[in-house]
């Protein structure tokens, strides 16, 4: 696990430089990060997970992210 985390940060400035500047451009940006419904949850199992898409997007629907009926 440290090493992955190592390696996520090594590439950060990458990130800043050459990807985030994108989300601009983007129909649809996804962010994968920790929970915020278990207090001290240091195995981040769970994950809360945000999307954003532009709106009038031709052929474009909005997406479903959870399974019908779920209580999140």
């Amino acid at each position: 696990l440290e090493s992955i985390k190592a390696s996520i940060e090594a590439r950060k400035l990458d990130f800043d430089a050459y990807v985030d500047p994108q989300k601009q451009y983007a129909d649809v940006v996804m962010e994968v990060l920790p929970t915020q419904l278990i207090p001290g949850d240091n195995e981040r199992k769970v994950l809360r997970v945000r999307l954003v898409m532009k709106e009038g997007v031709k052929y474009f629907d909005p997406v479903y992210l959870f399974d019908e009926g779920s209580t999140v």
